[in-house]
């Protein structure tokens, strides 16, 4: 037996190349796939997965727009692929009825235009035309000309005949194209093995060192790959193997950092860091990045409380981090700038972390030099790695490999922009309003508030600024952020009237930190602040005009109405009458809940009414549309359909048709009336109502991953329809079936 992952058989007996067997031939039986998201890793064998719902065929797969490759394709994805996507999945089952020890080489034999990735039941044996972690919308590095495609390459893949399984096999190939106006492409595949002729001369005569004769009891002090065979006589056994975890590497292994989008776009200087969050040392032997990068740990030990990476690029990293720090290698692939899965699993495929990163938890991690931190590594539940409340930024640049930068600055959340008012009355100052979300006291001084994201130290907070626990402060334009007289002011600003994102952002001795609070804030009416509220349905905030201004002191109830989205028929399930579709059914009904009549047109700007989200509609400017108190409107995708369906509805509370329509999945709604005119002689519309409904099946889109609104609106005749006409609307508590 072996300790190494090698062949314990002596050297003398290695097996001499004999008779080919294709396995896998040309024109086999295979399933295809073009994704247009991402897929189970499971799509490339080595377990169960379904794929009775690809296309089947045989024969080669790709497409051809001129002439070339037509005589290879058995499987046309021109419809599929030209001008849309880049990738395919190609899965091959076949079966081994002969022992796979039988094998002494194996030859992948591939046509492609432009490159591929291919699978063994799992395992990667080749590739062409690509580098890095392969997505479901990759596409080749660069072309395979036409003239080279056609013709079989043979890629030697014996050292993978360990991957071939007696029964059962997936012979799967991630097929990519160039680009989406690749006027061809191409995936036509064998796979060949040869049969072993044994030599045994000296097949008694075991000298490698790494093979060690099989005596008593074997005492493991790391994760290791055991493969052993019986000798009997002159003829060895088929090869037996397995892989044992030690220690509690799953229990205590956690990933604590991620650099996955350095600052200058340099992707040489990635890392990930990991830490023993455990009371013993553990020894990362055959411990492996499975998803995101791909990386095999050796026997390195990391002691309780111990920091290690992996990196991009050891010699990048050592020259902006020093030497210093443990790396336990080089990984391949690299880490994706807008997020992506990451897959940590331990010697015996046990998943230690499977978590999905993305670039918009915290975002100064995107490109701006900081790090996605974990904050409590020590949390029981790895699930919480996939929840973005378990990350804050480091606390500098460069982030912290190697070391615990917590406590620098505040956890998330902690300081918030809380209200502000941009659009003041005539002398009067806008301001911006933070709040303490915490029970104690938290020191500002030398924060930075600005109005602009290339810029987010426009104004600096004194020296000694310090929030008190549950506590607000407010920060004036005239007072202070556009005040030349404040030194903290380095450039003045005011908040548009039009709407823009105020940013907080922690600072010290000039420099910015690792805490950020963003808010993004519509249109304003004049006088009309924007404030949190917090949605305790959905355990989230957001941040839209108040009924009441309220600086310095807890924030007032939304502002609702006059008009307000009372109905939303988004996916009608109506008989077809005449020759209307069961979309044209679709209508938005709005009421005043006001007590005076309310015109959908403003006279002193000449502007009308309109949707701003969902659908596009503008009302009527020539014929001015009124709805009296209390009364309704309805604004209809097809008025003869709509008429037709409810013939009791009167004419002239009848508004449409729209252009688009709603979609059946959920989106936002927006009604929005004219605003003021700026100082630039521009009209602005300011948001009325706004409703970011669900067919009820979205739980990924929806905060704390559940899908609240009601799932009988989709689709089963049912509209969604507003409760509490006078409460707020954005929220599922307040809507049914």
């Amino acid at each position: 037996y072996t300790l190494d992952g090698s062949d314990p058989r002596a050297p003398g007996s290695s097996p001499q190349i004999g008779e080919a067997v294709t396995v896998v031939p040309e024109n086999a039986s295979k399933r295809v796939l073009v994704p247009t998201a991402s897929v189970s890793n499971s799509w490339k064998g080595g377990g169960y997965y379904s794929d009775a719902g690809w296309i089947a065929g045989t024969g080669g797969v790709g497409y051809e727009s001129n002439s070339g490759y037509e005589n290879y394709i058995g499987i046309d994805l021109y419809d599929q692929m030209y001008r849309s996507w880049t990738s395919c999945y190609i899965r091959i089952p076949f079966v081994l009825t002969q022992d796979p020890d039988r094998f002494a080489s194996m030859t992948l034999r591939i046509r492609y235009d432009d490159g591929f990735v291919a699978y063994i039941n799992g395992t990667e044996v080749a590739r062409r035309n690509f580098d890095g972690t392969p997505t479901w919308n990759s596409s080749a590095d660069t072309i395979h000309e036409d003239s080279a495609a056609v013709n079989f390459e043979d890629i030697n893949i014996s050292s993978y005949l360990s991957s071939l399984e007696s029964g059962g096999n997936i012979l799967a190939i991630h097929g990519l194209n160039e680009s989406l106006s690749s006027s061809d492409f191409l995936v036509s595949t064998e796979l060949v093995a040869y049969e072993a002729i044994e030599d045994d001369s000296s097949s008694d005569d075991i000298v490698q060192p790494s093979v060690l004769e099989y005596t008593g009891p074997i005492t493991l002090t790391e994760s290791t790959h055991i493969k052993a065979r019986v000798l009997s006589g002159s003829t060895w056994s088929a090869l037996n193997e397995a892989t044992y975890a030690v220690g509690p590497v799953a229990e205590n292994l956690r990933i604590t950092e991620i650099m996955y989008h350095p600052q200058n776009n340099d992707p040489n200087e990635e890392f990930i860091e990991l830490t023993n969050t455990g009371a013993e040392t553990i020894n990362l032997n055959l411990v492996k990045f499975t998803n995101g990068i791909d990386f095999t740990f050796p026997g390195l030990e990391l002691a309780p409380g111990e920091y290690l990476v992996v990196v991009q690029d050891k010699a990048a990293f050592e020259t902006r981090y020093g030497t210093d720090i443990t790396i336990a290698g080089q990984y391949s692939g690299k880490l994706n700038n807008a997020g992506e899965k990451i897959e940590l699993e331990d010697a015996i495929g046990q998943t230690i972390l499977e978590f999905d990163y993305k670039d918009g938890w915290r975002s100064i991690t995107d490109g701006r030099g900081f790090s996605l931190t974990i904050i409590e590594p020590t949390n029981p539940d790895p699930n919480s790695w996939d929840d973005s409340n378990s990350w804050r930024a480091s606390a500098y640049t460069g982030g912290s490999p190697g070391r615990d930068d917590s406590g620098i600055v505040p956890n998330p959340g902690s300081v918030v922009i809380n209200e502000l008012l941009a659009h003041s009355h005539a002398g009067e100052p806008d301001w911006i309003e933070l709040y303490n979300t915490t029970g104690a006291a938290i020191d500002i001084g030398g924060w930075f508030l600005s109005d602009n994201d290339s810029n987010p130290a426009k104004y600096e907070i004194a020296a000694g600024t310090v929030i008190g626990p549950y506590g607000y402060i407010v920060f004036y334009q005239d007072a202070h952020f556009d005040n030349p007289s404040d030194p903290g002011s380095h450039v003045g600003f005011a908040l548009s009237d039009d709407g823009e994102s105020v940013y907080l952002s922690s600072g010290v001795d000039g420099a910015i930190t690792g805490y950020r609070d963003v808010e993004d804030f519509g249109a304003s009416s004049t006088g009309v602040s924007f404030g949190r509220y917090y949605k305790s349905s959905t355990g989230n905030y957001n941040f839209v005009a108040m009924s009441e201004t309220t600086a310095g002191s807890a924030n007032s109830y939304p502002r609702v109405g006059p008009i307000v989205i009372s109905e939303i028929m988004y996916n009608p399930d109506w008989p077809v009458g005449g020759s209307y579709t069961n979309q044209q059914y679709e209508y938005i009904e709005l009421c005043n809940i006001s007590s005076e009549p309310v015109t959908l047109y403003s006279e002193t700007t000449g502007l009308p009414w309109k949707f701003t989200d969902g659908i596009d509609y503008t009302f009527p400017v020539d014929e001015p549309v009124t709805i009296p108190a209390g009364g309704y409107l309805l604004v209809v995708r097809h008025p003869g359909a709509f008429s037709w369906r409810y013939i009791d509805v009167p004419s002239e509370q009848i508004a449409g048709p729209y252009e688009g329509s709603l979609n059946n999945a959920g989106e936002s709604l927006e009604l929005s009336m004219p605003g003021e005119v700026n100082g630039v002689g521009e009209g602005y519309y300011v948001r009325v109502d706004r409703v970011n409904y669900s067919d009820g099946s979205h739980p990924q889109d929806n905060p704390g991953g559940v899908d609240l609104w009601p799932s009988a609106a989709d689709g089963g005749g049912y509209s969604l329809t507003r409760k509490v006409l006078c409460d707020y609307g954005n929220d599922p508590d307040n809507w049914l079936a």
